[in-house]
């Protein structure tokens, strides 16, 4: 019975016949099958969808005209906001199980696709930083790595889900518009205690422990402060702790996300750096060709630019994209998380021996360890970060969710593979179809529905499973 449902995706899916097809415009942004070698910025993150009905012996055909189709319609809406390039992030399709499926005009099965992107602005490149391979590539098709070299880490990690530090939501005044070395961030400034930006802010969407005894808050997908000890030393507008594929699913804070802000009470986001360059004159200072700061007695604002394109001067422009403000004496770089200690994850493989029998109920009850390691979720389930390519969410003190994947950027699909095998997952899609007979396979996505538990899996051109997600109910 559980083989014969279908995988629905969310959104408004377009039904076109096989012959509707949307030809790639050479004009468009191109789809990058690597990472800039650079700190590109994105401009937006982007969905879309795309289904037929095709009969049995058009499906490849179908299968081929949709994805051109969907990603064809992501380049669309990249040229439309702005973007110099696309990154595919996730790409799936379904054919249905049904023996048939009829309308007025058609009878078969139905196809449907589903992409999502992030729509990038292009940078000056590093030619001697590593070459990072993106998701999928220009095809669409799923890359075997992530990366060009496998980094290695300890797969055993302590489960540790965290004491929620703050036990009701602080009503907080409107935020300020202004970003400056006078006025801080928002109206907070470096030196603050956490209480006082949280008289500021409100309650954190998220808390995560860094390395060198520092914490990170975070609110909605992507505003980050960063504490040492017990005072602020950085406010950004952007996460880059956690992966694309993590941030979307995290609670958005709407209070922060559609914030107008305003550098000085002068300047608002895409200002020209030529415009900026003229009111601050030698006040700013060059870091490199697309940063610049603004230095004060104990803090600097730092103001990241991107290329944009003027279509009225068919040039590129460096417009202003994002600020932080830093204090002065600290070190600004890749932030890295305080991961649990390699101890044992006994507890969350315990939890995955039921899978053998999906349909049987069990929400496992997991030890509740101090730890700044929460984040939540848009479905109202916390999440916890166990190591760079697993995290868990659940609700008070059970598991609800199992997740591998790069929950972390640049972590190759190797390390994917060795996190499954310790937990006595699959790790490809002959061992997923065999311990789970009741699954079906449909373009690289094998899923099982239980009555209590649902299990998503994807996997390469090798057959390796490059992410699963179980989610118990």
């Amino acid at each position: 019975m559980h083989s014969a449902r279908v995988l629905l995706f969310v959104g408004v899916a377009l039904n076109i016949t096989i012959s509707s097809v949307c030809h790639a415009d050479a004009g468009l942004p191109p789809v990058l099958n690597s990472y800039p070698k650079c700190d590109y910025q994105v401009v937006r993150y982007a969905e879309a969808t795309d289904k037929t009905v095709a009969r049995d012996d058009d499906i490849a055909t179908a299968k081929q005209t949709l994805l051109q189709n969907t990603i064809a319609k992501i380049r669309q809406q990249a040229a439309e906001a702005g973007a110099n390039a696309v990154i595919l992030t996730d790409v799936q399709g379904v054919i249905s199980n049904s023996e048939s499926l009829k309308t007025i005009r058609h009878s078969g099965r139905e196809v449907k696709y589903r992409i999502a992107a992030e729509l990038i602005t292009l940078c000056q490149q590093d030619n001697d930083l590593p070459t990072v391979y993106a998701p999928y590539n220009s095809a669409g098709q799923k890359q075997a790595e992530t990366r060009q070299a496998s980094l290695t880490t300890s797969m055993q990690f302590a489960v540790s889900l965290p004491v929620v530090t703050h036990t009701e939501q602080v009503e907080s005044a409107p935020l300020s518009d202004t970003i400056s070395l006078q006025h801080g961030f928002y109206g907070a400034r470096v030196g603050m205690t956490p209480p006082q930006v949280q008289a500021l802010f409100g309650t954190p969407d998220a808390e995560r422990a860094l390395e060198k005894e520092q914490t990170a808050w975070i609110y909605g997908q992507e505003h980050l402060i960063v504490f040492a000890g017990n005072n602020a030393v950085a406010f950004h507008q952007s996460n880059n702790l956690l992966s694309a594929e993590i941030k979307k699913r995290l609670l958005e804070n709407l209070r922060f996300q559609q914030h107008q802000w305003r550098l000085d009470d002068t300047f608002r986001r895409r200002a020209p750096l030529t415009e900026i360059k003229a009111f601050y004159q030698e006040k700013l200072i060059s870091v490199d060709q697309y940063q610049f700061s603004l230095q004060g007695d104990d803090s600097q604002l730092i103001l990241n630019f991107a290329p944009y394109l003027d279509i009225k001067s068919n040039s590129n422009q460096l417009l202003l994209v994002e600020i932080s403000l830093v204090a002065t004496h600290y070190a600004v770089g890749k932030l890295q998380l305080a991961l649990p200690a390699a101890d044992s994850m006994l507890q969350v493989k315990n939890s995955l021996q039921t899978l053998a029998n999906p349909d049987e109920k069990r929400l496992a009850t997991l030890p509740q360890i101090t730890s700044l390691n929460r984040s939540k979720l848009r479905d109202g389930n916390r999440l916890s970060v166990l190591s760079p390519v697993l995290a868990v969410s659940y609700n008070e003190s059970h598991l609800v969710g199992l997740t591998v994947t790069n929950i972390l950027d640049d972590y190759a699909i190797s390390d994917i593979q060795q996190q499954l095998k310790f937990l006595g997952l699959p790790a490809n899609r002959a061992d997923f179809m065999a311990r789970f007979a009741d699954a079906f396979d449909s373009l690289n996505q094998l899923t099982l529905y239980g009555d209590n538990v649902e299990i998503k899996a994807t996997y390469n051109q090798d057959e390796l499973i490059d992410s699963l997600n179980i989610s118990w109910y």
